[in-house]
């Protein structure tokens, strides 16, 4: 493909992988060759009061299926999920069926353990996790190698 169009047109899932401020001109531009495809928006629009692209992308594909993934640790996690002999866990929101498939099958391809937290309504909880480890990479100099688990009993 020698073209976004192109390869917007080709797709079944679409990983939106941009910086978060150009998220709405993007969708402006490709909203509706998102209809009818997944979209996964990992963006994350720092200094904003939501951090993530849904309701930008929603407006021009209504007909866009969304989920809320790989926004809330650093890129080192993805290329190194395990520390310390650990598998970290990303938390995702997506609606069930499909969505929910494709969003654990990518999770799990990167070596993370897929948590879902619920629907899209719950994406400002998976924002948070992505605020909280900001705090503590940054803030609390824990470094960029910070992830999460969820520990539940067997």
């Amino acid at each position: 493909m020698d073209s976004i169009a192109g390869a917007l047109a080709g797709a079944a899932i679409v990983v939106l992988a941009l910086p978060g401020m150009a998220v709405a001109a993007f969708a402006q531009e490709h909203g509706p060759a998102l209809n009818g495809k997944i979209v996964v928006d990992t963006t994350n629009q720092f200094g904003q009061p939501v951090l993530n692209g849904l309701a930008a992308i929603q407006a021009v594909a209504p007909e866009a299926t969304l989920v809320r993934a790989f926004n809330s640790l650093g890129w080192e996690n993805f290329a190194e999920p395990v520390i310390d002999g650990a598998q970290a866990d990303l938390f995702y929101v997506s609606p069930e069926g499909k969505a929910r498939t494709v969003a654990e099958e990518l999770i799990s391809a990167v070596g993370l353990r897929p948590v879902r937290v619920g629907d899209l309504p719950q994406a400002p909880l998976v924002d948070n996790l992505g605020a909280l480890w900001g705090a503590l990479a940054f803030g609390q100099g824990h470094g960029r190698r910070v992830a999460f688990k969820l520990l539940t009993p067997q």
